[in-house]
C-alpha cells in the first residue's frame, strides 16, 4: 500500500516520545468548532508487544510514568516520496484491557482532539471581560487555561479580532471548563479547529486555526466524482428538520423585574412557493438566545424561510483519498465539488446532473488496512440545517 499510517504515543505536557503501537485505526475524524474523536485497537500475543503496551499503560498501578490522561496519539500519515504529515493528535483519555474465552488479550483506546482535554480544566476563579472582542475573549480564555499548572498543552493562538463584542463572566461556583466556555463562545461568533502539524523543521506543532467568520478559502475547490473517486453516497430527504413557516423567539425586552417577563416573538416567515404549490404547512420556532431586538429576529426567520424551505436535504459521501490529496485535516473550511453519474442521476446532455459543492466541515478518515489498501474519508458537509 502506498500509504502507511505511525500511531505514536507521547506525553501529553512534554510531547516526549513513548512508543508506536502496531493499531488498528477503523477511523478518527476532525469537526470545525467540535472536538474530533479516534477509536482504537490491537491485540497483545507476545511479551515483546505486551511490554510495548506497558510503556503506555502500566501494569502496576503505582506507576505514573504514563497511562491514560496523560498521553496523546499522534497520526503520522506516512506516503512514500512525500514528506510525513501529521493528520491529528489526539488526548488518549481510556484505555481498556480484556480477553474473550479465546485469543490473545487486546486493548483498546479511546481519545479526543486537544480541545476536548481543555474541557477538563475548569475555571476555578473569577473570569471576567466586559465589551471585549470575541476572539480576544476566546484567546483570553485558552491563554488562561494553559497558565494553570500542570495544563500548558502547547498550543499557539493566532491574533486578530472579529469586531464582535461581548460580555463574559464565570464564576467557580459555574463549575464550567475553560474548553467548554470557548465551544460556547465560539457558536455563531467565529470557526475553530485545533490543528496539529509538522512545521518546516519537522517538529510537531499545536496550533489554534480560527477565522471570522468562517475557516477556509472561497475559491478553493477539491473535485470528486462517480464514477471515478466517490465510493458511496446518500442523500436524506427529512421534514422533520425544515419547515414552511419559521418563527424566531429571543430574550424578553422587559427590563421591569416586577413585570411579566415574555420571550420577544417575530412575525410568521412563510416559504410561500411551497404553500402555493400546496404544501401542508410545517411550523418552526427557532430559538435566538441574546437577541431581543424584533428587527434581528424578523430577519432571522426570513433568512431560513429563504435558505431552507420545505424538507431538508442531508448528503453524504465517502471519497478514495489520492495519495497526495488536496483535502486534508488541515482544509477544513474549504469548497468540495461532488459530481454524479449512476442510475438515479443520469447524464443529461453529455453532462452529470448531479454537480454540488458545500463546504466540508469535518472528515471522517479511514486508514488503509489489511486486504484493503484505500483510504477513506466520509466528508461532512456544512448544509442548512435549522
Amino acid at each position: 500500500m502506498a500509504v502507511r499510517y505511525r500511531w505514536m504515543v507521547c506525553d501529553l505536557l512534554t510531547d516526549a516520545f513513548i512508543a508506536d503501537l502496531p493499531l488498528v485505526v477503523q477511523e478518527y475524524d476532525h469537526r470545525i468548532n467540535q472536538a474530533g474523536v479516534i477509536s482504537a485497537s490491537m491485540t497483545i500475543p507476545n511479551q515483546r508487544i505486551n511490554r510495548l503496551v506497558d510503556k503506555v499503560v502500566p501494569r502496576d498501578i503505582n506507576d505514573l510514568s504514563a497511562g491514560p490522561g496523560r498521553l496523546v496519539l499522534h497520526c503520522i500519515r506516512q506516503c512514500a516520496g512525500r514528506p510525513d504529515d501529521l493528520w491529528g493528535s489526539y488526548w488518549l483519555w481510556r484505555a481498556k484491557t480484556s480477553q474473550g474465552r479465546a485469543g490473545p488479550p487486546k486493548i483498546e483506546f479511546n481519545g479526543m482532539g486537544l480541545d476536548g482535554y481543555l474541557k477538563q480544566v475548569e475555571a476555578r476563579d473569577v473570569f471576567e471581560r466586559l465589551s471585549t472582542d470575541v476572539a480576544t475573549i476566546g484567546r483570553d480564555l485558552l491563554t488562561t487555561a494553559l497558565a494553570r499548572p500542570y495544563a500548558n498543552i502547547g498550543v499557539t493562538m493566532p491574533a486578530g479580532t472579529t469586531g464582535v463584542t461581548q460580555d463574559l463572566i464565570i464564576r467557580p461556583t459555574d463549575k464550567q471548563s475553560y474548553g467548554a466556555a470557548f465551544e460556547k463562545l465560539a457558536e455563531g461568533a467565529f470557526e475553530y479547529h485545533f490543528d496539529t502539524r509538522l512545521d518546516e523543521a519537522g517538529q510537531r506543532v499545536r496550533i489554534l486555526d480560527w477565522a471570522y467568520p468562517r475557516l477556509g478559502e472561497i475559491s478553493t475547490r477539491h473535485d470528486f466524482s462517480q464514477p471515478g473517486n466517490v465510493l458511496e453516497w446518500s442523500e436524506d430527504v427529512d421534514a422533520l428538520r425544515g419547515g414552511t413557516s419559521y418563527v424566531a423567539r429571543g430574550d424578553t425586552s422587559n427590563s421591569d423585574i416586577t413585570g411579566e417577563s415574555l420571550p420577544t416573538l417575530s412575525d410568521p416567515a412563510d416559504a410561500t412557493d411551497y404553500h402555493t404549490a400546496g404544501w401542508a404547512r410545517l411550523d418552526r420556532t427557532l430559538d435566538r438566545p441574546g437577541t431581543a431586538d424584533l428587527t434581528a429576529l424578523q430577519q432571522y426567520a426570513s433568512y431560513w424561510a429563504t435558505t431552507s424551505p420545505g424538507p431538508v436535504r442531508l448528503h453524504s459521501v465517502t471519497v478514495r483519498l489520492a495519495d497526495n490529496p488536496s483535502l486534508t485535516p488541515h482544509r477544513l473550511g474549504d469548497y468540495a465539488t461532488i459530481r454524479l453519474v449512476n442510475q438515479r442521476y443520469p447524464r443529461v446532455d453529455g453532462v452529470a446532473s448531479f454537480v454540488r459543492s458545500w463546504r466540508v466541515i469535518g472528515m471522517a478518515i479511514r486508514p488503509p488496512k489489511r486486504g484493503n489498501s484505500v483510504e477513506e474519508a466520509e466528508l461532512l458537509f456544512e448544509e442548512q440545517v435549522a
